[in-house]
């Protein structure tokens, strides 16, 4: 039963691919030292980056009948050219792919839509997250147009990104690079959540691990911060 239930997936999933798979070049791929998050610029024909007014979401084939989604950043409508930026410290299909990726190389995907989250104009913002939240953020700040402040924290498991954050992202308000708890994977956002008082006109983005995710907002709502102030999105368990 198991086995033909995984055949009909397989089919469906070849099926969707067929009618709705597109193409697009990688242009340059740079790794951060030591390598557990990657860089990857993308030209994408045909996507009409003007009218992407929400942080998006590619769906990248990452392996055989393998998706995973990623958010486009740093994008420029004109050229219709974004980068990735993915977090591989971990041995998963889409950390795998990501790594081997080449400049000249041709990825596959089967769409780019809405995560249904946008930067809300005149408040405070801040972005509370790991890793695999860069992207995201990076893709909020970019269509933030009249954010009071933008501050926040970002959780690495590798000490050295936090100059490496430092450097590719220097105007990216005060968003400050912490480094994760060996076996804690939140303490770290939870003490810089815990050491700071927020304006009430604050709104909160919370993305990537979701057990993080979940603990963020929990002690928001603690500290009397209305649910209609966070905005969350869950990238992996």
């Amino acid at each position: 039963m198991g086995a033909t239930l995984q055949l009909i997936k397989r089919k469906a999933i070849s099926l969707i691919e067929q009618r709705m798979s597109k193409t697009g070049t990688v242009l340059a791929v740079r790794a951060w030292q030591p390598d557990a998050v990657m860089e990857v610029d993308l030209h994408l024909p045909g996507v009409n980056m003007h009218k992407w007014t929400q942080a998006q979401h590619i769906k990248c084939k990452v392996a055989d009948f393998e998706y995973r989604d990623y958010t486009p950043c740093g994008w420029d409508a004109e050229t219709a050219t974004c980068t990735l930026i993915i977090h591989t410290g971990h041995d998963g299909a889409g950390a795998r792919w990501a790594r081997n990726l080449q400049s000249g190389d041709i990825i596959s995907y089967v769409g780019i839509g809405s995560s249904m989250q946008k930067p809300a104009d005149n408040v405070h913002l801040v972005f509370l997250g790991d890793e695999s939240a860069i992207g995201h953020f990076v893709a909020l700040h970019q269509l933030a147009k009249r954010p009071l402040s933008v501050t926040g924290a970002i959780a690495f498991s590798e000490p050295a990104h936090q100059d490496a954050f430092r450097e590719y992202f220097c105007d990216f308000g005060t968003v400050q690079a912490v480094v994760k708890t060996p076996g804690h994977d939140s303490n770290a956002l939870l003490q810089w959540v815990a050491g700071h008082h927020f304006y009430s006109n604050t709104v909160f983005y919370l993305v990537g691990q979701i057990p993080v995710v979940v603990q963020l907002r929990n002690l928001l709502k603690a500290q009397g911060i209305s649910g209609i102030q966070i905005k969350s999105q869950g990238f992996w368990k």
